[in-house]
This record gives structure tokens, sequence and C-alpha cells, in this order.
């Protein structure tokens, strides 16, 4: 049986509670990534954090990725792109031989983001994405594939 990681970025809490469910649901080990400067304030305060320094360094994950033969990547949409905590994360993660099955937690619009995952993640093989559509109270929507 090939073990399985779940990797996954969260601003607002909406990714976690997807991530819990998932790690609930199927017994796998997970692994929140986190900033080592967290950002702060607005949504306009954290673009211009982003902005200044695109490259997010993040803490030091507890797993080793190289150990999973499949990865499930979790993330919000920022900007119809990836988050730049987990854009770092990917770009520093050596993804040949791994599949990976991406889930993304939005408000609105998706459309880039999956083809810049498989773009950054060459040498994986990627499952069809997962979108949790959520309302401006927070709450589930839609899930689109």
């Amino acid at each position: 049986m090939t073990r399985i990681l779940l990797v996954y970025y969260s601003q607002t809490g909406r990714t976690s509670r997807i991530a819990r469910l998932i790690c609930s649901a199927i017994g796998c080990d997970t692994e929140r990534l986190e900033p080592l400067i967290p950002f702060s304030g607005s949504q306009s305060d954290i673009r211009k954090q982003i902005t200044s320094n695109p490259h997010i360094p993040i803490r030091e994950l507890v797993h080793d990725i190289n150990q999973y033969g499949t990865v499930i990547l979790g993330m919000p949409v920022w900007d119809n792109d990836i988050p730049p905590p987990m854009l770092s994360f990917i770009n520093t993660t050596d993804w040949k031989g791994i599949k990976i099955h991406p889930f993304f937690t939005t408000g609105g619009v998706y459309v880039n983001v999956y083809s810049s995952l498989k773009e950054k993640c060459r040498g994986a093989s990627l499952s069809a994405p997962l979108f949790l559509i959520f309302d401006n109270d927070g709450v589930l929507a839609d899930v689109k594939e």
C-alpha cells in the first residue's frame, strides 16, 4: 500500500477544515504549510507583503515527502493561482514519480490554478482536481471537478 501525505496551506481555515475531513476519512499523514513570518492585516496588506517578496519562506516540514508515493495537495486559490507558501513548497520539491491529488478551495475564479500546478509539478502524475467553492459566509456552496 502506498503511503499518503496530505500537504495543505490554509489562510482562513476553510482548506484546513477540508484537509481534516480527508485525513479523518482515509487515515493519511498530514502536513500544514506555515510561512516563517505569518501574514497579517487585511487582504490588501497581505498582497503588499507578497508583492514585496514573492518567495515566502516556510517552516521546515516534519514529514519527508520522498517517503510517500501519493501526495494530496490542498490550497486556497489566490488571484486565480497557487498561494505563495504552497508555491515555495512546490518549487523546492522533486515531484518525479509522485502521484498528486489536488483540491482547491475558492470563493470564485479558479480557471488557471490547475494548469499552473501541472506546469510546476513536472514529473508528477496529477489526477483531476477537485474545486470546493465557498460562499461569502464561508459555507460550502458547490463542488466541481
